[in-house]
C-alpha cells in the first residue's frame, strides 16, 4: 500500500513539473494608462507634464500641459496628441514606438521691471515620435521628439520648432 501511494504521488508530482506554465504573452501586464513629466526640460525653464489613456490596441490620446519660463517671456498651455503604436507583437499600446499628429496652445505673456506685455495666444501642430518603454512595477521611460509648425505668432519671440525631451513616470 505504502509503494501504491508512492508511485501515484510521484506520478502526480512529475506530472504537476511537466505541465506547461502560462505563456509570458499571458503573463505580460498591459498598460492602458500613464503619466509622466520631462525632468530634464527643468533646467532649461520648461515644465511638462502629460497624461495618456489607451483608446484601441495599438492608439492612445494624450493631453499634456506645460508652462515655460524663457529670459523675460513666460507661458502656460496645453495640447493633445493622437499616438499609433507600431511593431508590436505581444504587447498592446503604450508600450514601445509611437508617432502621430499633435495640437498645442499656448498663452504668453511678456515681463520685466520696466513693462509688461500680454503676448498673446500661440497655436502650433505638428508630429512626435516616442519610444516607451514600461518596466516592472510600471516605471516608464520615453524619449520623444516634437516637430511643430506654429498656426500664429508671437511679435518679439522666436519660435523653435522641435523639441527633445526624456519623460518619465507612471503606467498601469
Amino acid at each position: 500500500m505504502f509503494k501504491k501511494l508512492t508511485f501515484c504521488l510521484s506520478v502526480a508530482m512529475i506530472l504537476f513539473l511537466a505541465m506547461p506554465t502560462q505563456s509570458s504573452a499571458q503573463n505580460k501586464q498591459f498598460f492602458h494608462q500613464a503619466i509622466s513629466g520631462d525632468p530634464i526640460s527643468l533646467a532649461f525653464g520648461l515644465l511638462n507634464v502629460s497624461y495618456e489613456q489607451q483608446i484601441a490596441p495599438k492608439n492612445s490620446f494624450t493631453v499634456f500641459g506645460s508652462y515655460w519660463s524663457y529670459s523675460d517671456w513666460s507661458a502656460g498651455g496645453f495640447g493633445g496628441s493622437y499616438r499609433f503604436y507600431l511593431m508590436q507583437e505581444t504587447v498592446r499600446a503604450l508600450e514601445g514606438f509611437s508617432f502621430g499628429p499633435f495640437a498645442s496652445v499656448s498663452f504668453w505673456s511678456y515681463s520685466n521691471a520696466y513693462y509688461h506685455y500680454d503676448g498673446g495666444t500661440s497655436i502650433a501642430i505638428g508630429a512626435e515620435a516616442a519610444y516607451k518603454w514600461v518596466f516592472s512595477g510600471g516605471f516608464m521611460v520615453e524619449p520623444i521628439i516634437r516637430l511643430s509648425f506654429p498656426l500664429t505668432t508671437i511679435t518679439g519671440l522666436s519660435y523653435h520648432g522641435t523639441s527633445v525631451g526624456v519623460n518619465l513616470g507612471y503606467a498601469w
